[in-house]
């Protein structure tokens, strides 16, 4: 991601890219922005509140020390935490929302998840943000439990499919991600709107909340 992002911002004017691996580049930066692994996660909040950087984190398989060091870095820095930073999943969620509470029957639903065999965490964090999204919907809409199916398989972006199924149809919600630009191009629009918040932490739906 950090070369799609990089990539991404050979077109942006406003915009420098700078590598983190270099520990004085954070002087010079307004946001961070990282998708490397949560076993950093500890001394990047300790860079990012020492310098007073909003973080942005696409980062998933968070556990729950994770969590912690975040919600205690959420009272001196902006954060960000989101498994999917595309706009056409936000799209996604949104239209199964509408078929959802238009429909009058209860719907069996399963989900299907399909990255790259070098993809570590099974569920993606997008599957499970997904699940989480259409597990709070009442039994009157879709029956539990809600199925999981992952597969990786070569070097797949991403593929997150919703099938809702009952005796009379089947009806599918899917969004494909062909390159990485379109997560790219979602976190560098949030970084923009998360360097003017306060301390605190937030999601890309509260980013999309005050975008559209």
């Amino acid at each position: 991601m950090g070369l799609a992002i990089r990539d991404y911002c050979e077109n942006e004017i406003d915009i420098t890219v700078h590598n983190f691996k270099n520990l004085d580049a954070f002087d010079a930066a307004s946001a961070v922005i990282d998708f490397s692994s949560p076993d950093i996660l500890q001394s990047l909040l300790e860079v990012c509140i020492e310098s007073k950087l909003p973080l942005i984190s696409g980062t998933t398989g968070f556990n729950d020390e994770h969590l912690n060091l975040l919600n205690a870095a959420k009272k001196s820095i902006p954060i960000m935490t989101a498994s999917n930073m595309s706009l056409g999943m936000a799209n996604l969620k949104n239209s199964i929302d509408e078929f959802l509470i238009k429909s009058s029957s209860a719907f069996k639903c399963k989900i299907l998840d399909i990255h790259h065999t070098n993809k570590k965490d099974s569920p993606s964090g997008t599957a499970l943000e997904i699940l989480n999204f259409l597990e709070q919907f009442p039994e009157t809409k879709i029956q539990h439990p809600i199925t999981v199916n992952s597969q990786r398989i070569g070097d797949i972006f991403g593929i997150h499919r919703v099938e809702f199924q009952n005796n009379e149809e089947v009806i599918t919600f899917q969004h494909i991600a062909n390159s990485r630009e379109v997560f790219a191009s979602g976190a560098i629009q949030a970084s923009k709107w998360i360097s003017r918040q306060l301390p605190g932490i937030y999601t890309f739906a509260d980013f999309l909340n005050k975008k559209l």
